[in-house]
């Protein structure tokens, strides 16, 4: 804030004056530390006229200081305005005149009156930090540390400009000495509310967005109208999950800089976390419509994108965000996203990489680079990568969930079974987390035959949702031994919603262990509605048809699955079995043929060949192929065919 300018000899003057009965006011109560007492006091000065005419330039100017420090910019406004016109030479008022426009939220008239100020008294840090400040307001960080500086070479002690550049710092990713700024400014005695801020904000830099909000609401408790203040809260709170709060805070930090890009970007963000994409959409590009280099409204730009299925926009999008700041973590990851839907998964891999090489400690990251790693079928990596993320995320069940699913699919059960327990235990009031752990924890003790605990978790699983169909399809899956009570759940699950995908297939394969192939193929075709290009099922319906005996309609189905998915030894498999259904050797021994080109130990495919060499008369490849197909699995005989 400037300093009041000082009446000097002309108080000493009226000082020494006699005094009257009807005395003009004192000159004094225009510069008291009460800003309540100076608006009056310099009020009475003008209201004197010509008594006192020879301060009215000083009282303008004091009392519109002091009108900003009572939060009346529209008065403070006006008396700058009056002040100017008398002496419009003076550097120092036009300081006043920006900060009155700038708390009305008119950033241009602003700027231009700072420039004003500058261009009138260019060695005075003043105007150069309120410029600064301005800058950064609009997003210019650099131009906004530039000025900061400048004003600090005239002024090394002063308090606006340390602060105003630790902001812009921070906005640079410059955590480290906009904190260092801070740290001077309050060594230097400075009290200003906004050292909250910089706290806050570098808290937020860290990933301690529980000590940003704290800070943010000391900031706001001193200055309810702090737009950035309101920003960075909602930023946290969105951060913390509380998104109405955080839509809350935005929507007050737009209405009160609605020509600022900052809240619009932190409002796309909370609407980001609350699925309200076209929102989203619309505030990251008012946000560019203010300021087109801003690097976060890219990259919200991008997210909402992704969303609203368009990636070549939101590609182009989160290119920019990299070109704009490369340092920031998040546009590497928003492009890692949209390369990964793609399929550009070593482009998704590097990029993802790039973004845990900024933030080593930011577990969403290694997640989301450990399911890339998955789609390139690189379990283990993303096994390493999903336990760096337990490591700065130990409380997220979600993780020990993705976890587990690697650790099961490496047949480490017992590690799934305790990462799916710690899942149970921290799932806490959310019920569809413990819905979710429960049930695969089941999965898991199925696996390790432990059948009593994993019924026990179903049971529980049941009793916290029985409208959900997955625990009754994993009741079927534990009673693989009982294919009626099997049919029954997958049933009932089918019931509870028709488009269950699991239930119907678990079915299929119970109404095959009975031997009922034509209910079986019957499932099979349910399946086929929802999923008419599903090479697997595809695949059952022609084993069921062939097993049914209708080898000649079960062929179609068996070539429609080859040709979305050629080469699959098991539909290769299956078309040797309906040609030796067809009494067609030779076309039976070919497909089989292809199918131990593709899987050499499959004992099925061994024993059709077998059987297809000796309706061919060939005896000798029958009795080779019969004896290899009986070492790979010793029960062939029973198996095949069934």
């Amino acid at each position: 804030m400037m300093r009041r300018a000082a009446l000097g000899s002309l108080i000493a003057l009226l000082a020494a004056l006699p005094a009257l009965a009807d005395a003009p006011p004192s000159a004094a109560s225009c510069e008291s530390h009460n800003p309540a007492r100076e608006v009056a006091g310099c009020g009475a000065i003008l209201a004197a006229g010509q008594d006192m005419e020879a301060l009215d330039f000083e009282a303008y100017n004091n009392r519109a200081l002091a009108e900003l420090q009572l939060n009346q910019p529209q008065a403070a406004l006006a008396d700058a305005q009056a002040g100017i016109a008398l002496n419009p030479e003076n550097g120092g008022i036009y300081v006043a005149l920006a900060r009155a426009y700038l708390a009305l939220h008119q950033p241009q008239p602003a700027l231009d009156a700072v420039n004003q100020a500058i261009s009138l008294i260019p060695d005075n840090a003043s105007p150069l930090a309120l410029r600064g400040e301005i800058d950064l307001l609009g997003g210019n960080w650099q131009a906004a540390i530039s000025d900061e500086s400048a004003a600090l070479q005239h002024d090394p002690s002063s308090g606006d400009a340390l602060l105003n550049r630790a902001l812009a710092e921070l906005a640079g990713g410059g955590a480290a000495t906009a904190l260092a700024d801070a740290k001077h400014a309050a060594a230097l005695g400075d009290t200003d509310p906004r050292l909250h801020l910089v706290r806050g904000l570098a808290d937020a830099a860290s990933g301690d967005w529980q000590g940003a909000l704290t800070e943010e609401n000391a900031l706001l408790a001193a200055q309810p109208d702090n737009g950035l203040g309101l920003a960075a809260r909602s930023e946290a709170e969105s951060h913390l999950s509380q998104f109405p709060a955080a839509l809350a805070d935005a929507n007050r930090a737009v209405a009160l800089s609605p020509e600022t890009p900052g809240p619009y970007v932190d409002r796309a963000y909370a609407e980001l976390q609350m699925g309200k994409f076209p929102e989203a959409l619309a505030d990251a590009t008012s946000a560019l419509q203010r300021n087109p280099h801003d690097a976060a409204a890219f990259t919200d730009k991008a997210l909402a994108e992704i969303a609203l299925e368009r990636p070549d926009a939101a590609l182009a999008d989160a290119g920019h965000a990299v070109e704009l700041q490369p340092g920031d973590a998040a546009a590497y990851d928003a492009r890692a996203t949209i390369e990964a839907m793609d399929n550009d998964l070593a482009a998704a891999l590097a990029d993802e990489g790039q973004a845990i090489k900024l933030a080593p400690d930011n577990a969403a990251y290694y997640q989301k680079r450990a399911l890339i790693e998955l789609h390139q079928n690189q379990p283990q990596p993303a096994l390493a990568d999903l336990g760096s993320a337990i490591a700065f995320a130990p409380n997220d069940p979600r993780l020990r969930l993705q976890r587990a699913g690697v650790e099961a699919a490496l047949n480490q059960t017992a590690a799934a079974i305790t990462d799916l327990t710690v899942a149970v235990n921290d799932a806490g009031q959310d019920e569809d987390m413990l819905y979710q752990a429960l049930l695969l924890r089941a999965g898991a003790y199925k696996q390790n035959d432990q059948a009593a605990l994993a019924v026990a978790d179903v049971a529980r699983a049941m009793a916290l949702n029985p409208k959900a169909p997955q625990a009754y399809a994993m009741r079927a899956a534990l009673e693989q031994a009982q294919p009626e009570a099997a049919i029954a759940d997958d049933s009932r699950a089918i019931a509870l919603d028709p488009k269950f995908l699991p239930a119907y297939q678990d079915r299929a394969v119970a109404y095959g262990n009975l031997h009922n192939y034509a209910k079986a193929a019957a499932n099979e075709a349910e399946i086929l509605q929802l999923q008419p290009d599903s090479a697997e099922d595809l695949n059952n319906r022609c084993w069921f048809l062939a097993l049914d005996g209708k080898p000649a309609e079960a062929l179609g189905y068996c070539q429609k699955s080859l040709g979305v998915d050629p080469g699959n030894a098991a539909t290769l498999d299956s078309i040797g079995f309906v040609y030796l259904k067809l009494k067609d050797d030779k076309q039976a021994i070919n497909y089989y043929g292809q199918a131990l080109k593709a899987a050499p130990t499959l004992a099925t495919s061994l024993y059709g060949r077998a059987l297809a060499e000796q309706a061919s008369g060939n005896q000798t490849a029958a009795a080779a192929d019969l004896a290899q197909a009986r070492r790979y699995d010793p029960n062939i005989q029973q198996d095949f065919g069934s």
